[in-house]
């Protein structure tokens, strides 16, 4: 890969990064009817978006066949932003096209310029362009900015694993764009853009997924599927998917060992039998290696399964993996890595300047990072720059009042300045926060106690109630199940050993029990029961579809291998 694409990609993941989004629009729905029109065409409950936010969406045939993907943004009572890739914007209109009757909503495909802004401190950027304007910081959220007097819609949208968000330029303001862009990031060039979708497990339309898939296959289900709202077109299929098992095929990650992409919709095959076809693929810079998206039949869809294959004839070693590749970090873990590079930089070359730079970074990306203003209030302290150091303490202090340590350093600074008073001031506020928190830690003390004692007295109920259960039929899984859960849950984990076995031997499928199982096995200590019955869990959750217990069963087994 170019050098130049491996630093965009690192940009993103460390810092940010724009690109001129130009495979992708908006539409606008209006009217007094959009919510409840939009309810009986799409998969997910749009009913419940309130103003200023949105979510990921879709619409199926009736055969639950994708027919286009997006997101769905309110920005009034009666009016939404659709946010599509263009080769989808026909689809998707002419099908609500179709079922519009006399629905009081109009759908227009705006003529405007989108532009992202990609990584953990995109934030950060556009709070500096947009002064004195709230951002909004849950995904899909949207708001309206203004600059230079004029309207532009922001949506909290990730294309590519890291935080991200979209600006919308109505009306092609080419002008608007380069005043945002005056001090701009990074550009991202559009190799490192794939690099980065493929290593979040993103599919797009065209490649990785089209209308012959039906939408269980595609993994956009986990999002963009409400199991709870009312009836819509291919509802019936969705449902009976989840209910009694999963697609024979289904979008996971594939790493592939040496330098040579597969080639795309390539068929991959187990000796003679065809066990899954290549999509997107890429080297990957953060992980090293070839990735690529492929579906893969259920039976060999368990992570971490080293295979050898032929993909159109060409040999391959392959290793199955959950997507997406790449687990992009919180804005508070970011401020923590920097943290403590900053430390480590202090303790390896006694260096302040540096480390003072990059608190001041930690601090940005989150301002409740306590740690970071004492490190950089004691870094300030030792260069003398003493009333930075009590001003940064006193924003602490402001933030958290409950930070008793922002109260200690204000009182060594103070003595340092030789003010006396305002140094036994903050020292008297230090002592009394202590004292205050130890009262509210010794009443919390008596009042969980007390909720113990009463959760004791439900359980040993429900014990009863499944102890007679199983009397009348030994093998009930709900029975046996909710006791091994409680059994697991109060400390008898010999206990629970037994009920949690019989539902695994009957209900084979039942991967939450196996998550149960190799958690009391841990619990009782034994590393080799555990992760076999992780191992055993995974496959069953692969196969089923049960994608929270099998990434759960996936993070402890790893936990615990050597």
């Amino acid at each position: 890969m170019e050098h130049t694409s491996q630093s965009d990609v690192d940009q993103v993941r460390n810092d940010c990064g724009y690109f001129l989004l130009e495979d992708w629009c908006i539409i606008s729905a209006k009217g007094k009817e959009t919510f409840s029109f939009l309810q009986t065409q799409t998969t997910n409950d749009v009913l419940q978006i309130q103003i200023g936010q949105g979510q990921n969406n879709a619409i199926t045939d009736r055969q639950a066949r994708l027919i286009a993907n997006f997101s769905v943004h309110r920005t009034e009572e009666h009016a939404a932003l659709i946010l599509i890739e263009t080769s989808q914007k026909d689809l998707l209109l002419n099908h609500l096209e179709t079922y519009h009757f006399r629905e009081e909503v109009e759908f227009t495909a705006l003529n405007c310029k989108l532009l992202a802004f990609q990584g953990p401190k995109s934030p950060l950027v556009l709070e500096k362009i947009f002064e004195d304007q709230t951002l909004p910081e849950k995904p899909n959220d949207t708001t309206q900015l203004t600059l230079a007097g004029q309207q532009i819609n922001l949506i909290v949208k990730s294309l590519t694993g890291e935080e991200g968000h979209i600006l919308c330029f109505q009306n092609n303001d080419d002008n608007l764009i380069q005043q945002v862009l005056t001090t701009p990031p990074i550009k991202v060039s559009e190799t490192a853009r794939e690099v980065l979708r493929i290593e979040a497990g993103i599919p797009i339309f065209g490649k990785d997924m089209d209308p012959k898939n039906i939408l269980p296959e595609t993994g956009l289900e986990h999002s963009s599927v409400s199991y709870n709202k009312g009836c819509y077109i291919g509802q019936e299929v969705i449902a009976r998917i989840k209910t009694y098992g999963a697609p024979n095929f289904a979008l996971m990650g594939l790493t592939i060992e040496g330098s040579e992409l597969p080639p795309y919709n390539g068929t991959l095959r187990l000796k003679d039998k065809k066990i899954g076809t290549i999509k997107s693929s890429v080297r990957s810079t953060t992980l090293n290696k070839i990735i690529a998206l492929a579906y893969i039949h259920k039976e060999h869809r368990s992570p971490d399964i080293n295979l050898e294959v032929t993909i159109d004839n060409i040999p391959f070693k392959v290793k199955t993996c959950l997507l997406p590749f790449y687990q992009a970090q919180t804005r508070r873990d970011h401020s923590k890595k920097i943290l403590n590079e900053a430390l480590q930089i202090y303790k390896d070359q006694d260096d302040l300047d540096r480390p003072i730079a990059l608190l001041r970074e930690a601090i940005e990306l989150d301002a409740k990072n306590a740690d970071a203003y004492e490190a950089l209030g004691v870094f300030l302290s030792k260069q003398d720059k003493l009333d930075e150091a009590i001003a940064l303490m006193k924003r602490l202090a402001e933030i958290n009042p409950q930070e008793i340590m922002a109260h200690t350093n204000l009182s060594v600074y103070y003595m340092k300045q030789g003010r006396i008073e305002d140094a036994e001031f903050e020292k008297g506020e230090a002592t009394g926060l202590q004292f205050e928190q130890a009262i509210e830690k010794n009443m919390a003390k008596k009042l969980k106690k007390k909720e113990v004692e009463q959760k004791q007295k439900e359980m040993e109920e429900r014990v009863g109630m499944f102890l007679k259960v199983l009397e009348i039929d030994p093998k009930d899984q709900v029975a046996n199940f909710g006791l091994g859960s409680i059994y697991l849950e109060t400390g008898r984990y010999e206990e629970g050993l037994e009920p949690l076995k019989t539902v695994i031997e009957e209900y084979q499928d039942y991967s939450a029990a196996y998550l149960l199982l190799g958690k009391t096995w841990e619990k009782l200590s034994n590393k080799e029961e555990a992760i076999e019955t992780y191992k055993k869990g995974i496959a069953a959750a692969s196969k089923k579809g049960d994608l929270m217990p099998l990434k759960d069963m996936q993070n402890r087994m790893n936990q615990l291998l050597p």
